[in-house]
């Protein structure tokens, strides 16, 4: 008998709406690129993104931007649940971009449960999707895994242009360098806190 044990579940689905989302907020994202700085704290080239900087077209669609994105939710989630959405930004990826390997803990202020990825504006031929890394491999090192087990250190999805992701906020993740590209890599991104899940409401 063979047995996965401590899973790690990264959940994958397909934005309703994508095409009419992408019309209305690809040309407002690339029209305020030139307002953007990168965070102090991000390793980069020269990625262009909202975190942390008022934008507020995209804090206007924000209500509804999560309404539907809750239609995609909803099938990631095994029983009733609450969310409570701490952040939403874009990043704008097309000369070549990167990002460095990172997670979405943050502090134990600003703290998440789960963090999201939705694929706005993406060309599999040209855009690089992001790469998860095992939480586990340092402990690896001291172990020995099994050919059976089928264990690597990174694990990379294959996204199609209006998928989402989610995944717990502590698996650390990267963008590879992309191409250089008249195609924008945009994504939206955002982090929630669990408070309700099943009979259990949780406090934050």
């Amino acid at each position: 008998m063979k047995r996965e044990i401590f899973p790690v579940t990264i959940f994958q689905s397909r934005v309703d709406g994508n095409e009419i989302l992408k019309q209305n907020l690809v040309q407002p994202i690339l029209d305020s690129t030139d307002e953007l700085e990168i965070p102090e704290d991000w390793t980069t080239s020269k990625i262009l993104t909202s975190f942390n900087q008022e934008k507020d077209f995209i804090e206007k669609d924000k209500n509804i931007l999560l309404n539907i994105y809750h239609n995609t939710i909803d099938e990631f989630f095994d029983d009733q649940y609450g969310l409570h959405f701490t952040d939403l930004w874009y990043n704008v990826y097309q000369d070549g971009e990167y990002q460095e390997t990172h997670d979405h803990l943050y502090s134990k202020i600003n703290h998440s449960h789960f963090s999201f990825i939705h694929f706005l504006s993406y060309d599999k031929d040209e855009h690089q999707p992001p790469e998860f890394w095992d939480p586990l491999k340092s402990m690896r090192y001291l172990s020995l895994e099994m050919n059976s087990n089928n264990c690597g250190e990174v694990y990379v999805p294959k996204i199609e242009e209006g998928d989402l992701l989610m995944f717990p906020s502590y698996l650390q993740h990267c963008v590879p360098p992309g191409k250089a590209t008249e195609k924008p890599r945009i994504t939206i991104s955002f982090n929630a806190i669990v408070t309700l899940y099943g009979d259990e409401r949780r406090v934050y």
